[in-house]
């Protein structure tokens, strides 16, 4: 099922999707089994997934459409991890921000998103563990590995700290 749905980029923050008289687009949906996220692929996104509020304040994702059909395995990794970033309240406390600091949010929320970014990433793996896709988890890894001593994003851990960490997270029982 397609949805109408607008969707605007925001001063770097990503994209904000909500209905819209004056604009519509038709943004094809994912099943996503990790959580009840209303989750959208779309062929050019800036990440390969993000997390945000649409623009009345109900959870979205975005996952990269080409990610999702060349890597199948690492899509659902993404997809779980930014579930995280919704139950873990990363997206709410990011928005719920924006009303207050002015016209630079970002500057004021970077200092957590390293932390933020390990600790849905851990959050991630629990829930592929509980649905034995260790796959999904190697995938993670890999792909995290693949960027060495680079970040993986502005004010984002490097590969190597998410790979260490998704290897601590799956160590745990």
């Amino acid at each position: 099922m397609r949805l109408p749905i607008f969707v605007a980029a925001i001063a770097g923050l990503g994209l904000f999707c909500g209905s819209s008289q004056a604009g519509k687009m038709w943004l094809p949906k994912a099943d996503n089994p990790y959580c009840d996220v209303t989750t959208y692929t779309l062929r050019e996104v800036p990440e390969q997934a993000m997390s945000m509020l649409d623009s009345n304040g109900k959870p979205v994702i975005v996952v990269s459409a080409m990610t999702l059909a060349d890597q199948p395995s690492y899509g659902r990794f993404l997809m779980a991890h930014e579930c995280c970033h919704h139950t873990l309240g990363h997206v709410r406390r990011y928005h719920d921000g924006l009303g207050h600091v002015g016209p630079q949010p970002f500057f004021y929320i970077a200092p957590a998103l390293k932390q933020m970014e390990l600790d849905a990433d851990c959050c991630a793996v629990r829930m592929l563990k509980t649905k034995h896709e260790a796959d999904s988890i190697v995938s993670a890894r890999e792909a995290m590995v693949a960027f060495g001593a680079e970040p993986t994003g502005a004010y984002y851990p490097t590969g190597t700290e998410r790979a260490d960490n998704i290897d601590k997270c799956e160590a745990q029982d």
